[in-house]
């Protein structure tokens, strides 16, 4: 997504298209696209205001109160699993899926480490010891 074209540039924008000067003429010595400067006409028009819109996205589901007490509790207990974290931040008002505190998770650079009881995974050696490895012909 390409940057957002500060108030000061688009101030200047209008000014010159004010002054006279057409929308090309405009666009290459702003290096700005024509599309943009209809924009900041219209929205000027709308809104009476230059100011960008905010950018687009999801609202983050947990505040920065429960981001520190998620980091607090992994800092006194590193192996809790996503569903002892979901009904700690249950028990303080937050309702959320495992999903979504996983996505929390990655967002605040997070690792959960599994607990020493966790079975060991299934996946083994998948050719013998000093056998040929690839396909037979």
């Amino acid at each position: 997504m390409a940057k957002t074209i500060p108030v000061e540039i688009r101030q200047r924008i209008v000014e010159a298209f004010d002054q006279g000067d057409t929308r090309e003429e405009i666009a290459e010595m702003y290096k700005v696209g024509v599309a943009s400067i209809t924009r900041f006409l219209a929205r000027r028009r709308n809104t009476g205001s230059l100011n960008p819109s905010s950018r687009p996205g999801r609202t983050p589901v947990l505040d920065e109160c429960a981001d520190e007490k998620i980091r607090e509790w992994i800092k006194e207990q590193p192996d809790l699993t996503t569903e002892e974290l979901r009904q700690r931040l249950e028990s303080i008002g937050y309702c959320l899926k495992a999903s979504a505190l996983c996505d929390n998770l990655k967002r605040l650079f997070l690792s959960r480490k599994k607990k020493v009881c966790t079975p060991p995974s299934g996946i083994g050696r998948k050719c013998r010891l000093g056998g040929k490895r690839g396909r037979k012909r």
